[in-house]
């Protein structure tokens, strides 16, 4: 696809005459159409680079199509939505909310942010060509800091050590090119915010993403309460794993490892992990295990980790092929078996949301990841397709329960940090380490990171998030306290929860946030009350497992 094949398109839809509720129905319909058509070019084009990232004609090929295509479409698609907001006396019912979103897209449009934009877009991609590439020496094989982390659930200390360490090697031979990198990032987006009219980049964001049922005064308050509320529950089952590992304090490498000294192994191979998680998915529900058959049949799917291979794991809705891809690292790890899920839920979100507006489509994240993480959750109610024996499921489970509220003040961290790295824009990489090894302490659940002052101040270069996706993850933290909800509800009565997420899902995001989650039969709540509810909920699901 080419400029040339693109203009004559949109200067037609700009065209287009409305004048009455049908003429604005059919010009939502046939934009939905144009960037559907955009959308699986860019598509597949980013897919090749990441499933090739060592491929320099697949990464130039990605960046011609954002410079050539996306860059130039970027006046046009505002001129559309500007006349979708200028007829919206013609709208019919149901579309006030597109209404709105479009409203604050058209507010905060600058053109001299496009070519911004782009450049950011395609710095923010050599964060994969650099981590992706790493390998190190590991006990006289290469391996990929993705491999290594494979070894931080061995049963012996000393083997987990060194692949902790290993990582941390790989990290730092790119850690200037990173902070080199992450400074040009920084920059370009403070003169986003800056050409908008706003003083910083965090207020810029959090108006570009549409966040209008919270502000940035109650993510300070989730990060208070992850911290009182989490944290001390979290340093009990820290104290806990150090007494039955028999160490003196739980080091960084010691968290991962099953505490009985047990290494996990859900599959073997890629062809059985595909054929477990089909077996589990038929029973969830026979209409997505029908959806991934479909993705198979169709290699919509890149599941192994290798060499060259960009890190990380996405889904990427193809609105023309009419299905999703995915894309991970897989292992042969637990992680793994969260991962496949996580990933399907997103997947059954493309599917189900396929026929809405694309103004409509879940580009909201806190609608996103609620769908994938509640996947993660459901799912786990049929593992024993991957783990027959019952101590081994009872494990899986545990560690997924932990897992969950594990996650919380690493999320609060990264949170905090972007916060501070954007309302801060002037300050130094050394100032930015040292702020983050202060989240580190303030977050820390128990874990003994003496003597390991520069691997804690460094450990924000091994997330993604911060340097291609910015202030795109605190979403996890409220989908994740969401997903526990519906967990919660789905043991109570699995039919109705069942009924209620896949209604989620078809909404996608045609409502506010609190809406949408009142659909799924959950509130939108990150207080610290609610906090202490959903911590009790864990605490008592993993009694009942260790009782087991």
């Amino acid at each position: 696809m080419q400029w040339k094949d693109v203009e004559p398109l949109v200067n037609e839809l700009l065209k287009f005459p409305i004048s009455s509720s049908e003429d604005f129905r059919n010009f939502v319909n046939r934009v939905t159409d144009f960037f559907d058509q955009v959308e699986e070019e860019h598509a597949w084009l980013y897919i090749r680079m990441t499933v090739n990232a060592d491929n320099k004609e697949y990464a130039k090929a990605y960046e011609e199509f954002m410079k050539e295509v996306v860059a130039k479409l970027r006046p046009y698609e505002q001129k559309i939505k500007e006349k979708i907001v200028e007829n919206e006396r013609f709208a019919p019912l149901g579309y006030e909310h597109m209404i709105k979103i479009l409203k604050n897209d058209v507010e905060l449009f600058r053109e001299e942010n496009i070519p911004l934009q782009v450049k950011e877009s395609i710095l923010a991609k050599n964060y994969g060509t650099l981590v992706g590439s790493i390998e190190v020496e590991f006990k006289g094989e290469k391996k990929t800091l993705q491999q290594l982390s494979a070894y931080l659930k061995d049963p012996d200390r000393s083997t987990r050590e060194l692949a902790w360490r290993k990582r941390y090697e790989g990290i730092w031979r790119v850690r200037e090119k990173l902070n080199e990198l992450f400074d040009e990032l920084k920059n370009i987006r403070h003169q986003q915010a800056l050409n908008a009219g706003f003083s910083n980049y965090r207020d810029y964001m959090h108006r570009l993403k549409g966040r209008f049922e919270y502000a940035p005064e109650d993510l300070f308050e989730f990060h208070s309460a992850v911290e009182k509320e989490v944290v001390p529950y979290l340093m009990e089952r820290t104290k806990l794993r150090q007494k039955k590992l028999g160490v003196e304090s739980v080091r960084p490498w010691d968290t991962a490892v099953d505490v009985d000294g047990k290494v996990l192994k859900p599959f073997s191979s890629i062809d059985e992990f595909v054929e477990k998680t089909q077996r589990a998915l038929e029973r969830v529900n026979p209409l997505f295990a029908e959806r991934f058959r479909l993705m198979k049949e169709k290699r919509l799917l890149d599941l192994e980790n290798r060499k060259g291979k960009a890190p990380g794991g996405y889904n990427h809705t193809l609105p023309k092929t009419g299905a999703p891809f995915i894309f991970m690292n897989a292992v042969g790890q637990p992680g793994d078996v969260r991962t496949i899920f996580h990933e399907l839920g997103h997947s059954m979100h493309s599917f189900e949301t396929l026929s809405l507006p694309v103004f409509y489509r879940p580009h909201r994240m806190e609608v996103a990841e609620l769908a994938s993480m509640s996947m993660e959750l459901i799912s786990m109610e049929y593992w024993n397709e991957f783990y027959e024996d019952q101590e081994d499921l009872r494990k899986a489970k545990i560690e997924e329960l932990e897992g969950a509220l594990y996650f919380l003040p690493w999320c609060m961290t990264v949170d905090a940090f972007q916060h501070w790295i954007y309302t801060n824009p002037d300050h130094t990489p050394k100032e930015r380490d040292e702020y983050f090894a202060y989240l580190m302490d303030r977050f820390n659940p128990g874990v003994d990171w003496n003597d390991l002052d520069e691997e804690k101040k460094t450990r924000w270069f091994f997330q993604l998030h911060i340097f291609e996706v910015p202030f795109y993850y605190i979403e996890y933290g409220i989908a994740q306290i969401g997903a526990l909800a519906i967990y919660r509800n789905y043991l109570e009565d699995s039919e109705r929860v069942l009924k209620n997420y896949t209604e989620f899902l078809r909404v996608g995001c045609s409502l506010p946030i609190d809406k949408a989650y009142e659909t799924a039969g959950i509130k939108l709540d990150f207080s610290r009350d609610y906090l202490r509810e959903i911590v009790n909920f864990v605490a008592e699901e993993i009694e009942k497992l260790e009782m087991v």
